[in-house]
């Protein structure tokens, strides 16, 4: 395991050492409705937004005068915009094995999506440890977690957000995850998830460059984890949305109706916020029970 991590972490230094310019003709398109649903244990919203040119890296604000309603089993919920933050809500709270459609009324088109809630996951725990690397150190999150189905193939997504006071971190990069990705349980010890979550490198800490500071973790900064049991659509929309980044392709809707975006029902698992102290971060060892 430690031989894995240390590969792993060894490729991301390579990827992230070596820059080139590369230009590419990208054609612009016309804009195209995106909706992203999603019904959890926490509750219901929906956002929906044209989106926006491959360049432009500011997301645009959920758009009013849609209609839009969530079937729970047959049961009619309808969404009402809140123009605080310009998402459709509703306090319906997802249970796991209940299948969920979603139904979008926007310009004069429809669009309809299903998902079924899987058995959330529950966060065992989330630490900090540096990984020492060559002459270098990698700081890590190491989350484990249940496996709800060990029967069954599980999705995950998992999602790091930071509050910082520092004053290289803008209210603008505190809106963006700091991390995530999704993935599923093949290779994992029974019953449980495991991930390491790289996030930044010692030495990129310790030169603070502004080109970085979105990526760096600084003292103080509060971490907030949750992880997300997903379905097979929404895994591999988000999947594809990770792998079409670097040729602009557009990711696997699982919507009808001709837009883009994804609609999920999931169960959220929150880890306690941790408040991070870069001196009080142990370096990694690998448990001896880690695959028993």
């Amino acid at each position: 395991m430690r031989k894995l991590l240390t590969i792993a972490a060894s490729l991301l230094l390579l990827l992230t050492s070596c820059e080139r310019e590369i230009d590419i003709d990208y054609h612009e398109i016309a804009p195209m409705v995106v909706i992203e649903g999603r019904v959890t244990n926490e509750g219901t919203q929906v956002a929906v937004r044209w989106s926006r040119s491959v360049t432009d890296s500011v997301k645009g604000p959920s758009q009013p005068g849609a209609k839009v309603v969530v079937f729970d089993n047959g049961e009619e919920n309808t969404l009402a915009y809140d123009p605080k933050d310009g998402c459709y809500r509703s306090a319906l709270k997802g249970i796991p094995g209940h299948t969920y459609r979603m139904e979008v009324d926007y310009e004069g088109k429809h669009y309809e999506a299903s998902s079924t809630m899987p058995i959330p996951s529950s966060v065992i725990s989330t630490d900090f440890y540096w990984l020492n690397m060559l002459d270098q150190r990698l700081l890590v999150d190491v989350m484990w977690a249940t496996d709800p189905d060990p029967a069954e193939r599980n999705y995950f997504l998992y999602r790091i957000d930071r509050r910082s006071a520092h004053p290289h971190i803008t209210p603008r990069m505190q809106q963006k995850a700091y991390r995530w990705n999704v993935f599923d349980d093949r290779g994992n010890p029974p019953g449980r998830i495991y991930r390491d979550i790289h996030c930044m490198m010692e030495q990129t800490a310790i030169d603070d460059e502004e080109d970085n500071w979105e990526k760096i973790l600084y003292d103080g900064d509060l971490i907030m984890l949750q992880l997300l049991t997903i379905d097979a659509t929404a895994y591999e929309y988000f999947r594809t949305l990770i792998s079409g980044q670097s040729g602009g392709a557009n990711p696997k809707s699982n919507i009808s109706g001709g837009c883009q975006g994804y609609f999920m029902a999931a169960g959220i698992s929150r880890a306690d916020t941790v408040v991070l102290h870069l001196d009080n971060v142990p370096d990694y060892e690998v448990p001896d029970d880690l695959w028993r």
